[in-house]
């Protein structure tokens, strides 16, 4: 097909992502995140091949994974991690865990209020949940941008706060969500001076966020 170079460097297959992705990377605002909210056993529910419970085993914490494709799950075995497949559910008992976490889990799957009914059920404690953020998609286009996440293939589910709220509080009372990892707007401009200043002025809160990229969500069972 002609242009399919240029085609595939745009449209992203992410269901065999983990196979080639590289095995140290995780990323920081996540584990910040888990940092501030986690407690006691951890579950990684959908840990494909298992970065996030070595990052997080490594820093002390108690962390097992599941997964439903066996073979992200054969390899986070391999490298040491406490990882279970996922077949009609997790083979462990209700309330086996503290803390369950589901990072960019909610968008790949058809039904997702399933999987948060499984959550609940081996939580004792707190779900954390993150998921792209697709909202102010007008502004964006207006823009001429647009989230890279909206050319992953295999996402079906694209949540803004007050849809993904809704879904979380048909399963748990106590629900908080709220937008994070804030897109600098000098930060899109082509100059590399100006983009500095940009990003020394957003640490220092001197300006606000444009878009934001990711949704965070703490959910109480």
């Amino acid at each position: 097909m002609i242009g399919e170079d240029i085609r595939a460097s745009v449209f992203r297959d992410t269901t065999r992502l983990y196979l080639e992705y590289p095995q140290h990377i995780v990323a920081p605002p996540l584990i910040r995140f888990v940092r501030k909210y986690a407690s006691g056993r951890i579950l990684d529910l959908g840990c494909a091949t298992g970065n996030y419970c070595l990052h997080l085993k490594g820093l002390g914490y108690d962390i097992a994974g599941a997964d439903i494709q066996p073979e992200y799950v054969r390899i986070a075995k391999s490298r040491g991690v406490e990882a279970f497949l996922i077949e009609n559910g997790v083979p462990l008992p209700d309330r086996s865990f503290d803390t369950v976490l589901l990072f960019e889990v909610l968008e790949h799957l058809p039904d997702p209020a399933a999987v948060l009914r499984e959550a609940r059920r081996l939580c004792r404690g707190t779900v954390l949940l993150t998921t792209p953020h697709s909202g102010d998609i007008d502004a964006l286009r207006a823009q001429g941008l647009l989230f890279e996440h909206f050319a992953d293939m295999d996402h079906k589910n694209f949540f803004t706060q007050e849809s993904l709220e809704t879904l979380l509080r048909a399963e748990f009372t106590n629900v908080k969500v709220w937008k994070g990892n804030g897109i600098n707007p000098l930060g899109l401009f082509p100059l590399a001076p100006v983009r500095f200043a940009g990003k020394v002025a957003a640490r220092l809160h001197l300006i606000p966020p444009a878009f934001y990229f990711r949704l965070y969500a703490v959910a109480h069972v």
